[in-house]
Protein backbone atom coordinates (compact mmCIF):
# COMPACT_ATOMS: atom_id res chain seq x y z
CA UNK A 1 0.00 0.00 0.00
CA UNK A 2 1.17 3.44 -1.16
CA UNK A 3 2.51 5.81 2.12
CA UNK A 4 0.59 8.79 2.57
CA UNK A 5 2.56 11.45 3.39
CA UNK A 6 -0.25 13.28 4.70
CA UNK A 7 -0.79 10.78 7.44
CA UNK A 8 2.57 10.17 8.85
CA UNK A 9 4.15 14.01 8.94
CA UNK A 10 4.53 15.98 11.92
CA UNK A 11 4.83 18.84 9.46
CA UNK A 12 5.77 20.79 6.15
CA UNK A 13 8.03 22.91 5.13
CA UNK A 14 7.35 24.05 1.38
CA UNK A 15 9.28 26.55 -0.64
CA UNK A 16 8.10 27.37 -4.05
CA UNK A 17 11.21 28.84 -5.66
CA UNK A 18 9.69 30.01 -9.24
CA UNK A 19 6.46 31.87 -10.00
CA UNK A 20 3.28 30.16 -11.47
CA UNK A 21 4.49 31.81 -14.89
CA UNK A 22 8.26 30.94 -14.98
CA UNK A 23 9.16 29.03 -18.11
CA UNK A 24 11.91 27.15 -16.73
CA UNK A 25 10.87 23.55 -15.47
CA UNK A 26 10.98 23.32 -12.09
CA UNK A 27 11.71 20.19 -10.50
CA UNK A 28 10.21 19.02 -7.28
CA UNK A 29 12.38 17.11 -4.44
CA UNK A 30 11.43 16.34 -1.29
CA UNK A 31 13.48 16.01 2.13
CA UNK A 32 12.68 14.83 5.11
CA UNK A 33 14.04 15.55 8.50
CA UNK A 34 13.47 14.56 12.00
CA UNK A 35 13.91 17.52 13.99
CA UNK A 36 14.92 21.14 13.82
CA UNK A 37 18.58 20.78 13.81
CA UNK A 38 21.79 21.78 11.63
CA UNK A 39 20.74 19.10 9.28
CA UNK A 40 18.18 21.22 8.23
CA UNK A 41 19.36 24.66 9.09
CA UNK A 42 21.82 25.02 6.24
CA UNK A 43 18.53 23.70 3.77
CA UNK A 44 16.33 26.28 4.58
CA UNK A 45 19.63 29.08 4.18
CA UNK A 46 20.19 27.53 0.70
CA UNK A 47 16.49 28.08 0.24
CA UNK A 48 16.27 31.50 1.56
CA UNK A 49 19.66 32.15 -0.14
CA UNK A 50 17.94 31.14 -3.46
CA UNK A 51 20.29 28.64 -4.25
CA UNK A 52 17.73 25.89 -4.83
CA UNK A 53 16.30 28.83 -7.40
CA UNK A 54 19.56 28.86 -9.60
CA UNK A 55 19.35 25.11 -9.89
CA UNK A 56 15.29 25.20 -11.16
CA UNK A 57 14.42 22.86 -7.66
CA UNK A 58 11.37 23.17 -5.32
CA UNK A 59 12.25 21.94 -1.88
CA UNK A 60 9.81 20.69 0.15
CA UNK A 61 10.92 19.99 3.90
CA UNK A 62 8.70 17.14 5.50
CA UNK A 63 8.95 16.47 9.31
CA UNK A 64 9.13 12.65 9.42
CA UNK A 65 10.95 10.73 12.06
CA UNK A 66 14.18 8.26 10.96
CA UNK A 67 12.54 5.17 10.25
CA UNK A 68 9.54 6.12 8.64
CA UNK A 69 11.85 8.40 6.24
CA UNK A 70 13.86 5.53 4.86
CA UNK A 71 9.85 3.86 4.33
CA UNK A 72 8.93 6.76 2.23
CA UNK A 73 12.13 6.84 0.52
CA UNK A 74 11.76 3.53 -0.60
CA UNK A 75 8.10 4.21 -1.25
CA UNK A 76 9.40 6.91 -3.19
CA UNK A 77 7.90 9.45 -1.45
CA UNK A 78 10.83 11.38 -0.94
CA UNK A 79 13.89 11.52 -2.43
CA UNK A 80 16.59 12.29 0.25
CA UNK A 81 16.58 12.33 4.00
CA UNK A 82 18.80 13.96 7.15
CA UNK A 83 18.75 10.93 9.18
CA UNK A 84 22.32 9.63 8.76
CA UNK A 85 22.52 7.37 11.45
CA UNK A 86 19.15 5.92 10.51
CA UNK A 87 20.12 5.90 6.98
CA UNK A 88 23.34 3.56 8.28
CA UNK A 89 21.28 0.63 10.42
CA UNK A 90 19.58 0.01 7.53
CA UNK A 91 21.93 -0.56 5.31
CA UNK A 92 23.70 -2.54 7.65
CA UNK A 93 20.97 -4.47 7.61
CA UNK A 94 20.39 -4.90 3.99
CA UNK A 95 18.70 -1.92 2.97
CA UNK A 96 19.50 -0.40 -0.36
CA UNK A 97 20.55 2.88 1.08
CA UNK A 98 23.32 5.31 0.25
CA UNK A 99 24.76 7.88 2.91
CA UNK A 100 25.89 11.24 0.43
CA UNK A 101 27.13 13.37 2.72
CA UNK A 102 28.51 13.60 6.50
CA UNK A 103 27.73 17.11 8.38
CA UNK A 104 27.75 15.48 11.88
CA UNK A 105 30.64 12.75 12.59
CA UNK A 106 30.45 13.09 16.50
CA UNK A 107 26.87 13.19 18.31
CA UNK A 108 25.87 16.81 19.44
CA UNK A 109 23.02 15.44 21.92
CA UNK A 110 22.83 16.37 25.69
CA UNK A 111 20.85 14.39 28.08
CA UNK A 112 18.45 16.69 30.14
CA UNK A 113 16.62 15.43 32.60
CA UNK A 114 14.08 17.10 35.10
CA UNK A 115 15.67 19.17 38.04
CA UNK A 116 15.28 16.64 40.52
CA UNK A 117 17.79 14.69 39.30
CA UNK A 118 21.49 15.10 39.46
CA UNK A 119 23.14 11.57 38.44
CA UNK A 120 22.69 9.60 35.58
CA UNK A 121 21.97 6.65 38.06
CA UNK A 122 18.81 8.28 38.98
CA UNK A 123 17.29 7.30 35.78
CA UNK A 124 16.87 3.83 37.19
CA UNK A 125 13.06 3.47 37.23
CA UNK A 126 11.82 6.26 35.69
CA UNK A 127 10.71 6.71 31.90
CA UNK A 128 13.23 8.29 28.65
CA UNK A 129 11.77 9.81 25.78
CA UNK A 130 13.53 8.56 22.24
CA UNK A 131 12.66 9.91 18.57
CA UNK A 132 11.96 6.40 17.32
CA UNK A 133 12.84 2.65 18.62
CA UNK A 134 16.03 1.69 16.59
CA UNK A 135 17.04 5.31 15.37
CA UNK A 136 20.41 6.89 16.11
CA UNK A 137 19.31 8.93 18.89
CA UNK A 138 17.56 5.50 21.12
CA UNK A 139 20.41 3.51 19.94
CA UNK A 140 22.78 6.54 21.81
CA UNK A 141 20.64 6.83 24.73
CA UNK A 142 21.06 2.80 25.38
CA UNK A 143 24.79 3.24 25.23
CA UNK A 144 25.03 6.40 27.61
CA UNK A 145 22.90 4.47 30.11
CA UNK A 146 24.44 1.07 29.69
CA UNK A 147 27.99 2.82 30.69
CA UNK A 148 26.27 3.71 33.99
CA UNK A 149 25.55 0.37 34.69
CA UNK A 150 22.16 0.76 33.53
CA UNK A 151 20.41 -1.80 31.66
CA UNK A 152 18.18 0.11 28.84
CA UNK A 153 15.76 -3.52 28.54
CA UNK A 154 15.33 -4.11 32.51
CA UNK A 155 16.10 -0.51 34.81
CA UNK A 156 13.90 1.86 32.32
CA UNK A 157 11.46 2.42 30.16
CA UNK A 158 12.16 3.93 26.83
CA UNK A 159 9.21 5.64 25.38
CA UNK A 160 8.84 7.10 21.24
CA UNK A 161 7.67 10.80 21.46
CA UNK A 162 9.11 12.00 17.99
CA UNK A 163 11.23 15.28 17.64
CA UNK A 164 12.51 17.45 20.28
CA UNK A 165 9.62 19.78 20.11
CA UNK A 166 7.93 17.18 21.38
CA UNK A 167 10.16 15.41 24.23
CA UNK A 168 10.62 19.12 25.40
CA UNK A 169 7.06 19.39 25.84
CA UNK A 170 7.17 16.11 27.81
CA UNK A 171 9.44 17.14 29.95
CA UNK A 172 7.91 20.51 30.91
CA UNK A 173 4.40 18.23 31.19
CA UNK A 174 6.82 15.60 33.34
CA UNK A 175 5.52 12.55 30.94
CA UNK A 176 9.40 12.08 31.32
CA UNK A 177 12.35 11.95 33.23
CA UNK A 178 15.00 12.83 30.57
CA UNK A 179 15.89 12.58 27.22
CA UNK A 180 18.39 13.46 24.51
CA UNK A 181 18.11 17.00 23.43
CA UNK A 182 20.25 19.07 20.35
CA UNK A 183 22.20 22.16 21.57
CA UNK A 184 19.38 24.21 20.58
CA UNK A 185 16.55 22.68 22.54
CA UNK A 186 18.98 22.19 25.22
CA UNK A 187 19.81 25.49 26.22
CA UNK A 188 16.27 26.26 25.57
CA UNK A 189 15.58 24.12 28.80
CA UNK A 190 18.31 24.70 31.07
CA UNK A 191 16.85 28.30 30.98
CA UNK A 192 13.52 26.37 31.73
CA UNK A 193 15.24 24.90 34.47
CA UNK A 194 16.02 21.70 33.44
CA UNK A 195 19.40 19.79 34.47
CA UNK A 196 21.90 18.73 31.78
CA UNK A 197 24.04 15.84 33.25
CA UNK A 198 26.07 14.51 30.13
CA UNK A 199 26.76 15.08 25.94
CA UNK A 200 26.34 12.21 23.84
CA UNK A 201 30.12 13.17 22.24
CA UNK A 202 31.83 12.17 25.50
CA UNK A 203 30.33 8.56 25.59
CA UNK A 204 30.20 7.27 21.90
CA UNK A 205 31.17 7.71 18.12
CA UNK A 206 28.42 8.33 16.08
CA UNK A 207 26.97 9.74 12.64
CA UNK A 208 24.45 11.86 13.34
CA UNK A 209 23.54 14.39 10.43
CA UNK A 210 24.22 13.96 6.71
CA UNK A 211 21.68 13.18 3.63
CA UNK A 212 21.17 9.68 2.35
CA UNK A 213 18.96 8.62 -0.28
CA UNK A 214 18.10 5.01 -2.40
CA UNK A 215 20.40 3.39 -3.97
CA UNK A 216 17.02 3.54 -6.59
CA UNK A 217 16.86 7.51 -6.42
CA UNK A 218 20.94 7.28 -7.86
CA UNK A 219 20.11 5.20 -10.46
CA UNK A 220 17.15 7.16 -11.93
CA UNK A 221 18.15 10.65 -10.93
CA UNK A 222 21.68 11.12 -10.31
CA UNK A 223 21.19 14.68 -11.84
CA UNK A 224 18.06 15.61 -9.68
CA UNK A 225 20.48 14.55 -6.78
CA UNK A 226 23.60 16.27 -7.91
CA UNK A 227 22.16 19.85 -8.43
CA UNK A 228 20.21 19.70 -5.06
CA UNK A 229 23.94 18.75 -2.89
CA UNK A 230 25.13 21.18 -4.98
CA UNK A 231 22.96 23.73 -4.05
CA UNK A 232 22.53 22.24 -0.31
CA UNK A 233 26.15 22.38 0.04
CA UNK A 234 26.53 26.30 -0.93
CA UNK A 235 23.86 27.04 1.97
CA UNK A 236 26.21 24.92 3.76
CA UNK A 237 28.83 27.14 3.73
CA UNK A 238 26.96 29.97 3.61
CA UNK A 239 25.95 28.73 7.53
CA UNK A 240 29.94 28.23 8.44
CA UNK A 241 31.25 31.24 6.85
CA UNK A 242 28.75 34.10 8.00
CA UNK A 243 28.01 33.70 11.24
CA UNK A 244 25.77 37.06 12.38
CA UNK A 245 23.81 36.54 9.26
CA UNK A 246 22.83 32.46 9.97
CA UNK A 247 22.60 33.55 13.43
CA UNK A 248 19.48 36.32 11.99
CA UNK A 249 18.41 33.26 10.05
CA UNK A 250 18.10 30.69 12.75
CA UNK A 251 16.26 33.20 14.82
CA UNK A 252 13.66 33.12 12.30
CA UNK A 253 13.57 29.66 11.95
CA UNK A 254 13.14 28.84 15.63
CA UNK A 255 11.17 31.83 16.54
CA UNK A 256 13.68 33.12 19.05
CA UNK A 257 13.81 36.50 20.07
CA UNK A 258 17.05 36.05 22.43
CA UNK A 259 19.93 36.64 20.00
CA UNK A 260 22.11 35.71 22.68
CA UNK A 261 20.87 32.64 22.84
CA UNK A 262 20.42 32.10 19.45
CA UNK A 263 24.51 32.91 18.75
CA UNK A 264 25.21 30.25 21.61
CA UNK A 265 22.78 27.45 20.04
CA UNK A 266 24.83 28.68 16.42
CA UNK A 267 28.52 28.48 17.79
CA UNK A 268 27.85 24.68 19.58
CA UNK A 269 25.83 23.79 16.06
CA UNK A 270 29.12 25.04 14.07
CA UNK A 271 31.53 23.42 16.27
CA UNK A 272 30.44 20.13 15.42
CA UNK A 273 29.85 20.60 11.08
CA UNK A 274 32.28 18.69 8.80
CA UNK A 275 32.82 21.96 6.23
CA UNK A 276 33.12 19.42 3.04
CA UNK A 277 30.20 16.83 4.01
CA UNK A 278 32.77 14.02 4.53
CA UNK A 279 34.92 12.20 7.20
CA UNK A 280 38.37 10.16 7.12
CA UNK A 281 37.35 6.52 6.02
CA UNK A 282 38.44 5.21 9.02
CA UNK A 283 35.98 7.02 11.26
CA UNK A 284 33.52 5.88 8.73
CA UNK A 285 34.41 2.34 8.81
CA UNK A 286 34.94 2.43 12.84
CA UNK A 287 30.69 3.46 12.54
CA UNK A 288 29.82 0.11 10.42
CA UNK A 289 31.36 -2.06 12.40
CA UNK A 290 30.10 -0.33 15.88
CA UNK A 291 26.47 -0.69 14.14
CA UNK A 292 27.35 -4.32 12.92
CA UNK A 293 27.33 -4.82 17.01
CA UNK A 294 24.41 -2.91 17.47
CA UNK A 295 22.14 -4.64 15.03
CA UNK A 296 24.03 -8.27 15.22
CA UNK A 297 24.45 -8.06 11.29
CA UNK A 298 27.43 -11.16 10.75
CA UNK A 299 28.13 -9.76 7.34
CA UNK A 300 31.35 -7.29 6.42
CA UNK A 301 31.20 -4.16 4.92
CA UNK A 302 32.94 -1.85 2.69
CA UNK A 303 33.01 2.14 3.75
CA UNK A 304 31.80 2.30 0.04
CA UNK A 305 29.16 -0.49 -0.03
CA UNK A 306 26.89 2.10 2.63
CA UNK A 307 28.50 5.61 1.92
CA UNK A 308 28.57 7.47 -1.86
CA UNK A 309 30.50 10.58 -1.80
CA UNK A 310 31.34 11.33 -5.62
CA UNK A 311 28.48 13.21 -5.82
CA UNK A 312 29.75 15.93 -3.26
CA UNK A 313 33.59 15.44 -3.81
CA UNK A 314 32.41 16.68 -7.20
CA UNK A 315 30.65 19.47 -5.95
CA UNK A 316 33.34 20.65 -3.78
CA UNK A 317 36.03 20.16 -6.61
CA UNK A 318 33.25 22.47 -8.44
CA UNK A 319 33.15 24.86 -5.65
CA UNK A 320 36.69 25.50 -5.29
CA UNK A 321 37.75 25.63 -9.26
CA UNK A 322 34.94 28.63 -9.53
CA UNK A 323 36.07 29.88 -6.60
CA UNK A 324 32.82 30.21 -5.16
CA UNK A 325 32.04 32.15 -1.65
CA UNK A 326 28.72 33.07 -0.19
Amino acid sequence: MRIKLKSICLGIVTFLLFSAGSSTAVETIRVAYPTMSTSVFYLMIAQKEGYYKEEALNVELLNIRGEIAIKTALAGEVDLFTNAGSALAGAVRGVPLKILTVIQDKPSWELVVQPNIKSVEQLKGTTIGVMSPEGSLAVVTRKMLQKHGIDPAKDVTLIVMGGDDVRFMAMKGKAISATLLSPATNLMAQKDGFNTLASSADYVSFLQGGLATTDDKIKRNPEKIAKFLRASHKGHHYFLSKRDQSVNYMMDILRLKDRELATRIYDIEAKGMLRDGVTDEKVLQGFIEDMRKTTKVTREFKVSDIFDFRFIRKVNDELKAAGWKP
